[in-house]
């Protein structure tokens, strides 16, 4: 799904790095279809919606929202925000994952990473980033530290500087590094980390972005969730992944209409593996297809030992009020009908909407992609196919036929 994101539209932080080592364990592993509600239900006996809605990601223990309250809900551990932010900064994104590299999860720590931003995807942009970990380990054993470079050799200084720092009543260390590959030209990368309550946090930023008195009151200002003042934690307006009944009943509130959602997809092995509400033009994602409307996204990945299909298929499918596409910049191929519904098959040969994405088992060739258009009911679907060549109307009169709720 990486080779889906324009190349250059993201920001890539030790979080980042550490997720992709994560995601070699998982392939190694047997997915785990992720239940929310199964931890959460109050006692057996109780029938639980949100156990009806499950999404079998390749990375369960990592998630991201677009508010704090939601991402409370699944955190493993309790920690503090700022509650100041400079008024030129707001909430980006959240994020919750594990990262370990020891045998048995040995090392293993729980991590809440915060983005804010500011001129959010212009060529000014800015922003840092606030990391609460607990567990085994350090946070810059972990790489979570832009101060200090990765990788990290064991034999070699942890940084280029390091340096016992107080910023108010906070003892803490200071890393500091100019050899930083996240950005396009050298810059001075800086990460004050701190204890508190058995909690390990930091303030990751460059130079740059934020000052020395501004850092200070960011540091000075951290209070528990619930005591939080003067910071918009709400996230309005910016696009979430669904997790539960919860998020899927607000997606369909936002976008006022009911939704197709099936969890398998016809008989051959593809699964929802990721489900976005992804909203007009939100501050929080910088994904290379860009709907102008809102829009439920839902992610079908093909089984990993599947026989006739390659490791990376999957179908992106498209759910609005309007267009997502314009068909006029697609090259037509055919049109056909399912169950009276009539549909039209385009190939993006411009690669208006997508990139070429190569082929598996043969990196001369690319992946085949197809987009399928269709309204029912005043709704306007979008089916894309990466690969999923075999039975290809098959998965497709699935999508057609999916009861809405």
């Amino acid at each position: 799904m990486i080779t889906k994101f324009k190349q250059g539209s993201y920001k890539l932080s030790a979080m980042a790095v550490v997720l992709i080592l994560l995601l070699g364990a998982v392939l190694l592993t047997n997915a785990k279809v992720e239940s929310n509600a199964s931890s959460r239900a109050e006692s057996p006996e109780e029938e639980n919606p949100v156990a009806q809605f499950e999404v079998d990601r390749l990375i369960p223990s990592y998630k991201w929202f677009n508010n704090l309250n939601r991402a409370i809900n699944f955190s493993k551990f309790e920690f503090k925000v700022p509650d100041y932010m400079p008024e030129r900064y707001q909430l980006e994104n959240i994020n919750l994952g594990e990262s370990f590299a020891k045998a048995h999860k040995a090392d293993l720590i729980n991590s809440v990473s915060i983005t804010f931003v500011s001129n959010f995807g212009q060529k000014d942009e800015h922003y840092f980033e606030m990391v609460a970990a607990k567990g085994n380990g350090t946070l810059l054993e972990h790489n979570f530290l832009w101060g200090a470079p990765y990788p990290q050799a064991l034999d070699r200084a942890p940084s280029d500087k390091q340096e016992d720092m107080t910023i108010g009543n906070i003892n803490g260390v200071m890393y500091t590094t100019t050899k930083i590959w996240s950005k396009q030209k050298p810059e001075t990368a800086k990460s004050f980390v701190w204890q508190d309550n058995g909690v390990m946090y930091t303030i990751n930023f460059y130079s740059n972005d934020l000052s020395q008195d501004e850092l200070a009151k960011v540091v000075q200002s951290f209070v528990s969730p619930g005591q939080v003042q003067h910071v918009d934690y709400k996230g309005e307006g910016n696009s979430f992944a669904l997790y539960d009944e919860t998020d899927l009943q607000e997606a369909k509130r936002i976008l006022g209409f009911p939704v197709k959602i099936p969890v398998d997809v016809s008989d051959y092995g593809l699964k929802l593996s990721d489900s976005s509400l992804m909203r007009a033009d939100d501050q929080n994602t910088k994904f290379y297809f860009r709907p102008d409307t809102d829009v439920l996204w839902n992610s079908y990945r093909v089984p990993f030992n599947s026989p006739m299909y390659e490791l990376n298929d999957s179908i992106e499918f498209y759910q609005s009020k309007a267009p997502v596409v314009d068909v006029k910049r697609l090259s037509f191929l055919r049109k056909l009908e399912m169950n009276g519904i009539g549909i039209t098959a385009y190939a993006d040969n411009d690669n208006i909407y997508t990139e070429p994405v190569h082929s598996d088992s043969n990196q001369l060739k690319f992946k085949t992609q197809t987009f399928y258009v269709w309204q029912q009911n005043g709704v306007y679907y979008t089916a894309h196919f990466y690969g999923v060549d075999k039975h290809q109307e098959e998965n497709l009169n699935a999508l057609v036929l999916a009861p809405v709720e």
